[in-house]
């Protein structure tokens, strides 16, 4: 039986719960790592490029850990790669339905080195993962999380899809409840249903006489 077709809305709703941890670790990562920072470190590389180059490198590096140090608080979140894995570069964390990594290269979509570590991780990490409900144990869900210096996009590959789907981080929040097709309308405050007394009428309280 062939798996069902993932959506938009079943991955928003399994990042969201991570985007305030993701962004937190995208957001020390850039402070980190700003193109005037590496010129003031390295006056040796004249070539823009380079400087560039060396930042980028730098984002993917602070980015990674950052997210092996905080994403293990949020619950369904798991860091798959181990210490030494780290040290060669490769970092792999668990999500529910699947998995997802740090792009070294944010513009490569094949990213061929990233891609076969990836899926040579993805049998083991199934065994072990919590699976989002309704999503096909056999067609996990493998998110690439690509950071420049300006844009930050979630980039999904499924086997149900016919091509990358890509979700910009700040996206990552659920959609809100609809309406109820009735609001119930706000109450009226009832009348009181007293008449006016007269004078005469109302009880007498204790005192002085009322003067003729």
């Amino acid at each position: 039986m062939a798996a069902r077709l993932i959506t938009r809305n079943e991955i928003v709703e399994i990042f969201a719960p991570a985007r305030k941890v993701i962004q937190g670790s995208i957001d020390h990562a850039r402070a980190n790592t700003t193109l005037e920072r590496y010129a003031r470190l390295h006056p040796e590389i004249g070539r823009e490029a380079g400087l560039q180059r060396l930042a980028g490198q730098g984002r993917w590096i602070m980015l990674a850990d950052g997210l092996v140090a905080t994403i293990e608080t949020v619950d369904g979140f798991s860091v798959q790669s181990t210490e030494a894995q780290h040290n060669q570069g490769r970092y792999l964390f668990g999500c529910p339905g699947g998995l997802f990594t740090v792009k070294r290269e944010p513009h490569d979509e094949n990213d061929p080195d990233d891609g076969r570590y990836v899926q040579e991780a993805l049998h083991e990490l199934l065994a072990e993962a919590e699976l989002a409900p309704e999503i096909d144990a056999e067609a996990p869900i493998v998110g690439y999380l690509a950071v420049t210096s300006t844009s930050a996009m979630l980039k999904i590959r499924h086997p149900t899809l016919p091509e990358i789907m890509k979700i910009p981080v700040h996206d990552l929040i659920p959609a809100a409840m609809p309406a109820p097709s009735h609001p119930e309308r706000p109450r009226t405050r009832a009348r009181s249903t007293r008449t006016k007394t007269s004078p005469a009428q109302r009880p007498a309280v204790d005192g002085p006489p009322a003067a003729p």
